[in-house]
C-alpha cells in the first residue's frame, strides 16, 4: 500500500498513542475530583491547616450572645423544648452560659481547663459533652487549636481530604472516610470548621458519637462566628443553637466570669438553707439534674 509522502510515518504512528495518553489523563483528573481523599500528595499537613483555620476565624476579644437552645425529643412527632440561653465568651480562657426558665436554672462556667456547672443552686457533677462546642470557638490560634483538639481526642498530625455533603473538606484526626475516631472537618475553600466528631472509646470499641456542626458563619468585626450549631447523637438531631443577636466587647462585671466567685455563691446559698430542708432540697435538685441530663442523651 502506498504511503502518503506528505504525512511523516513517525507522526502517523504516534497519533493513536497520544490519544490513549489523553484519555488516561482525563480519566485521572475525573478520578481525583471524585475521590479527593485518595490524592495524598496534595493534602496539607494538619498544623498548616489549623494555622489557616485560625487566620480564617480571626480575632474576637469578647462576645455576649443571646441564643435559642432547642432540645429535640427522641420521637420526631413531638416539638423541641426551647430555652433562652445567654453565652459569654472572653477569649481565649473564659466562657459562661446561663439558662433561666421556670423549669430550670443552669449556669456553666469555664476558666482555662476548669469548669463548674450549677443547676438550681447546686453543683452538678461531671461535664456535659454538649458543652464542649465552645472550646473550638475560643481557640483562634494554631497552638490553641492543636491543644484543644488534642484534649478532645483528635490527632492533629493526621490529615486527609474528604467530602462533607457537597463540599470538599480537610479531615484532621482520621483518614477519610474513617469515622471510628474523633476528627475535625475544615472547609477547603473558607478554612472554617464545619464538623467536630467526638467518638467515645477507641476504634475497636467505639461508643456513642457526638457530631457538632458549625453552620452559618457570619462576620463579627475582625473575626467570624457561627450563628447556628447543630448536635447529633449517632445520627439523630439532639439539640440546636440558634443565635438571636450578639454584642461585641460587652461590659462585664468581674465576678460574672470568676469561677471562685460562683463556687462561693453556691456555698453561701447552701449555708443559708435551714438544716431540716437541706435533704429535701438536695433530692429535688438531684432529680432536676437527672431530668435535665436525660433531655440531652
Amino acid at each position: 500500500m502506498a504511503t502518503d509522502p506528505r504525512v511523516p510515518t513517525r507522526t502517523r504512528s504516534l497519533a493513536p498513542l497520544r490519544a490513549v495518553f489523553s484519555v488516561a489523563a482525563m480519566s485521572m483528573m475525573l478520578l481525583c475530583a471524585a475521590l479527593p481523599e485518595r490524592v495524598g500528595a496534595y493534602v496539607l499537613e494538619g498544623p498548616h491547616v489549623l494555622d489557616l483555620s485560625a487566620k480564617a476565624m480571626g480575632r474576637i476579644a469578647a462576645l455576649r450572645v443571646n441564643q435559642k437552645l432547642l432540645v429535640y425529643p427522641r420521637t420526631p412527632e413531638e416539638a423541641p423544648t426551647v430555652f433562652d440561653e445567654t453565652a459569654i465568651y472572653v477569649m481565649p480562657e473564659r466562657f459562661r452560659s446561663d439558662i433561666a426558665s421556670e423549669r430550670i436554672q443552669r449556669t456553666h462556667l469555664v476558666f482555662a481547663d476548669s469548669s463548674l456547672t450549677v443547676i438550681d443552686g447546686r453543683t452538678a457533677v461531671g461535664e456535659n459533652r454538649f458543652d464542649l462546642y465552645q472550646r473550638l470557638l475560643r481557640s483562634r490560634s494554631r497552638p490553641r487549636l492543636i491543644r484543644t483538639l488534642n484534649q478532645l481526642g483528635v490527632e492533629t498530625a493526621i490529615s486527609s481530604l474528604g467530602r462533607l455533603d457537597e463540599r470538599v473538606v480537610f479531615v484532621l484526626g482520621a483518614r477519610y472516610p474513617d469515622e471510628s475516631v474523633s476528627q475535625l472537618a475544615i472547609d477547603k475553600e473558607t478554612f472554617l470548621p464545619v464538623r467536630l466528631l467526638l467518638v467515645e472509646g477507641d476504634a475497636e470499641a467505639a461508643g456513642p458519637s457526638l457530631e457538632i456542626f458549625y453552620d452559618n458563619w457570619q462576620k463579627v468585626q475582625s473575626g467570624w462566628f457561627p450563628f447556628q450549631v447543630r448536635f447529633t447523637v449517632n445520627g439523630r438531631l439532639a439539640r440546636e443553637i440558634r443565635v438571636a443577636d450578639l454584642r461585641v466587647n460587652p461590659s462585664l462585671p468581674s465576678a460574672l466570669m470568676d469561677l471562685e466567685a460562683l463556687k462561693a455563691s453556691v456555698a453561701a446559698n447552701s449555708a443559708d438553707t435551714p438544716q431540716g430542708q437541706k435533704q429535701e432540697a438536695v433530692e429535688a435538685v438531684q432529680q432536676a439534674v437527672e431530668d435535665f441530663q436525660k433531655k440531652f442523651e
